[in-house]
C-alpha cells in the first residue's frame, strides 16, 4: 500500500511553484533527515515524457503491454491524483482485478479502446479527468462530459471592455490562462473603472479557467470587503511534479505559449523539474505522497472602499476551473449577482498533471490539487447554479437590464452571500 502523509499549513499561499519547491524542501526533509528504519516502498519511477514522445501517436499493444500500462497507470493514480474530498484516488482492487480479467481476454488492444477502458475504470465526477493521445488523429475522452460553451471564445480578444446601448459597461473576460498575461495584468486597473458605474457587467461565458491569481487580483480589485480563500490540498510527489511539467512542455511544443508570456512560463517549467528533483532526492523511507491542506485564509479587499453598483457576473456552462474559482470569491461580495446559465463544474480538483503510458501512448490528464468553494455552493459536474438564470436570445443585454434593475430584491443568492463572512485579516 502507497505510504501517504498529511500536513496542514495554516496561511493561505500562493500557487507559484517556487513556493511549492519551498514547502517541500521544509516539510519533506531536503536537508538530510534522522537515520530511518530500512524502507519497504518499491523505488519511485520516473513518470516524465520525453520530448519527442509529447505528442507521439499511439500503437496497438498486446494484452501482457497494455497490463504492464495498467499498472503505470495505477501508479500515477495513487501517487498523483488530488481526487475529491472522500474519495479514494484509486479504485477498488476488485475494480482492478476485474479490468485485468478483460485486458487478458484480447490478444491486442487498440489505442482508443484501451483508453476507453482506462476511462471506465478510473472514472470520477471530475471536470479535469480526461484519457486519450495525441499524434495526427488525437483523442480525448473526458470521464465527466462537459457541455458545450455557449459562446465560442476563440478569435476574440482575451479582454475587451464595451458598452451596451444603454450605457452599461461589459467586461468580457474570456480566460484566465497565462498565455494571455498581458491583457490579464490589466483586471485590476478595469475592475477600478468598473467600479465608478452604477452597474456593470462582466461577461464570462467561455472562459474555461487558466492561472487563478488573475481571477482573485480582480475579484479583489472590486471590493474593500474581506473575502475568503477556496480551501486547497495539494499533492506533493515526484509524480505529481513530473506530470505537471509534462503538460507545461507540451504546452510549450505545440505553441500555445505567445512569446510574451514564454519567458515567465519557462520559469515556472523550470521550477517545477527544480521540485521533482528535490522529491526524488529524499532518502528512501520518506512518504513518496504528501497532502498538503491549506483552510482558505480572509483576504483583504484591495478597493478602498466597499462596491457601490450592482455588479452582474454573466456565466455559462463554458465558464470552468479559474472562471469558477473566481465566482467563488466574487459571491462574497455584496451587490454582485450570477445569472446566466450553470457553470461547467470543473473546480474541484486543478493543476493538471500529464503522463503518456510508455507502451501503448493512451494518455492521462488528473488533477494534482483539490479545491473547495468556502461557501458550500458549488458541486463538481455541476458547477455554480446561478441567482438568475437567463435563457433569452440577449444574454447581456438581459444582464444589463438586470444589473439596472432596482426594483430587484436581495433575496437571490443572500444566505450564501451572508453565510461564513470572513473576518478581516489583521493589519
Amino acid at each position: 500500500m502507497l505510504a501517504r502523509s498529511s500536513l496542514r499549513r495554516p496561511a493561505h499561499a500562493a500557487a507559484g511553484a517556487a513556493l511549492v519547491a519551498a514547502l517541500a524542501c521544509a516539510s519533506l526533509g531536503c536537508a538530510p533527515p534522522p537515520a530511518l528504519a530500512p524502507s519497504t516502498q518499491p523505488p519511485l519511477r520516473s513518470l516524465r515524457i520525453t520530448d519527442g514522445d509529447l505528442d507521439r501517436a499511439p500503437r496497438t499493444v498486446s494484452a501482457a503491454e497494455a497490463l504492464r500500462d495498467l499498472d503505470d497507470a495505477r501508479y500515477a493514480f495513487a501517487h498523483a491524483y488530488a481526487g475529491l474530498d472522500g474519495r479514494p484516488p484509486s479504485p477498488s482492487p476488485r475494480s482492478i482485478a476485474l479490468a485485468e480479467r478483460a485486458l487478458r481476454r484480447r490478444a491486442a488492444w487498440r489505442p482508443d479502446d484501451f483508453a476507453r477502458l482506462l476511462r471506465d475504470l478510473f472514472a470520477a465526477p471530475d471536470g479535469h479527468l480526461a484519457f486519450g493521445y495525441g499524434g495526427p488523429a488525437p483523442l480525448r475522452l473526458a470521464a465527466a462530459p462537459p457541455r458545450s460553451p455557449l459562446l465560442p471564445s476563440s478569435g476574440a480578444p482575451p479582454v475587451e471592455l464595451t458598452r451596451t446601448p444603454s450605457g452599461v459597461p461589459v467586461l468580457a473576460v474570456r480566460t484566465f490562462s497565462a498565455a494571455a498575461a498581458p491583457a490579464l495584468e490589466a483586471l485590476p486597473a478595469l475592475a477600478a473603472e468598473l467600479r465608478r458605474a452604477p452597474a456593470f457587467v462582466v461577461d464570462l461565458r467561455g472562459n474555461a479557467g487558466g492561472d487563478y491569481r488573475y481571477a482573485e487580483r480582480f475579484a479583489l480589485a472590486l471590493t474593500d470587503a474581506p473575502l475568503r480563500a477556496l480551501d486547497e490540498r495539494e499533492v506533493l510527489s515526484v509524480a505529481a511534479a513530473e506530470g505537471r511539467a509534462n503538460s507545461a512542455r507540451r504546452r510549450l511544443a505545440r505553441g500555445d505559449v505567445p512569446d510574451a508570456a514564454r519567458p515567465r512560463f519557462l520559469d515556472h517549467l523550470a521550477a517545477l523539474e527544480r521540485l521533482a528533483a528535490a522529491l526524488r532526492a529524499r532518502p528512501r523511507g520518506a512518504a513518496p505522497r504528501v497532502d498538503l491542506t491549506t483552510r482558505g485564509a480572509a483576504l483583504r479587499g484591495r478597493a478602498p472602499g466597499p462596491l457601490a453598483g450592482r455588479a452582474v457576473f454573466l456565466v455559462d456552462g463554458g465558464c470552468a476551473s479559474a472562471c469558477e474559482m473566481l465566482l467563488a470569491l466574487v459571491r462574497q461580495i455584496p451587490g454582485a449577482l450570477v445569472a446566466g446559465q450553470n457553470t461547467r463544474g470543473a473546480m474541484s480538483v486543478g493543476e493538471v498533471a500529464l503522463f503518456r503510458l510508455p507502451r501503448s501512448g493512451v494518455t492521462l490528464s488528473l488533477g494534482t490539487r483539490a479545491f473547495r468553494d468556502p461557501l458550500g455552493g458549488f458541486a463538481e459536474t455541476r458547477g455554480f447554479a446561478p441567482d438568475v438564470r437567463l435563457d433569452g436570445a440577449d444574454p447581456v443585454g438581459d444582464a444589463a437590464a438586470l444589473a439596472l434593475g432596482d426594483h430587484l430584491t436581495a433575496t437571490a443568492g443572500t444566505s450564501r452571500r451572508t453565510a461564513s463572512r470572513p473576518a478581516a485579516p489583521p493589519g
